[in-house]
């Protein structure tokens, strides 16, 4: 008797990320090696950290995994998809669908309403018409900013303006939520508010990864990846001091 074949819910899924020797060199002369031959996963469901001092390579991983740029060597798998010998047309289009961003600087278009904010990033996306609207609304409630939704980003404050592009990012449903220095313009209470909105979107199942400098943020994550001199190295959360959890910060 040959065995039963598995149901589609037992069988196993890629990670998200998955790096393979993925490295980048800028030329020179002398060539700098920016980040060097590097293997990493990420699963769904995953919420990791890169932390690093200035120069150690974090904004070219930042790159690298939001298909901003090439590497020199080795190979990106997301979603599974080896992403190395994909045109920047394929790219674009793969960002687009998979990848949602949110940057220190908010980016949004300062005379374009909240929701038409989040509208374009559907259709910059080829999202379906009928669909838009009511996945931008949905976006922006999940945010708390369902009542905003009129304001101009110029009538908003810093925390609202970087929910703004949090229900930007998310409003595509994307594999990965990439997150650059997401408290750099926010004081401490927005601060606070917004690493607490990212926590609950990882609880619903967000893939997240946040490049910071902020011990504070990087606290909030599974796990830290540290980037020194272009070497990336894990720390598991078993191994994270329990001082340094925000659960312990808040027994």
């Amino acid at each position: 008797m040959r065995p039963a074949l598995p149901t589609p819910s037992a069988l196993p899924t890629p990670p998200v990320i998955e790096l393979r020797g993925l490295a980048r060199t800028y030329p020179g002369p002398p060539p700098v090696p920016a980040l060097r031959p590097a293997d990493l996963a990420i699963e769904a469901g995953d919420y990791v950290a890169v932390t690093g001092p200035s120069g150690s390579g974090k904004s070219t991983l930042l790159h690298l995994l939001g298909l901003l740029d090439s590497p020199t060597a080795g190979s990106y798998l997301l979603d599974g998809l080896d992403t190395s010998a994909l045109g920047d047309k394929d790219r674009s289009a793969l960002r687009g669908r998979r990848i949602g961003f949110v940057f220190q600087a908010f980016h949004l278009l300062p005379y374009r309403t909240a929701l038409e904010n989040v509208l374009l990033a559907e259709l910059y996306n080829q999202t379906p018409r009928g669909g838009r609207l009511q996945a931008a609304v949905e976006a922006l409630d999940s945010v708390g900013l369902g009542h905003r939704m009129d304001a101009l980003p110029t009538t908003l404050s810093g925390g609202e303006c970087q929910r703004v592009a949090i229900a930007r990012a998310l409003v595509n449903r994307p594999s990965l939520m990439l997150c650059d220095e997401p408290t750099g313009n926010l004081d401490s209470t927005n601060a606070a508010a917004l690493m607490g909105l990212l926590d609950r979107l990882n609880a619903t199942g967000f893939t997240i990864v946040v490049i910071t400098h902020d011990p504070g943020v990087a606290a909030h994550a599974r796990r830290t990846i540290t980037i020194s001199d272009g070497v990336l190295s894990t720390r598991p959360e078993a191994d994270r001091p329990e001082a340094d959890r925000p659960e312990a910060a808040h027994a």
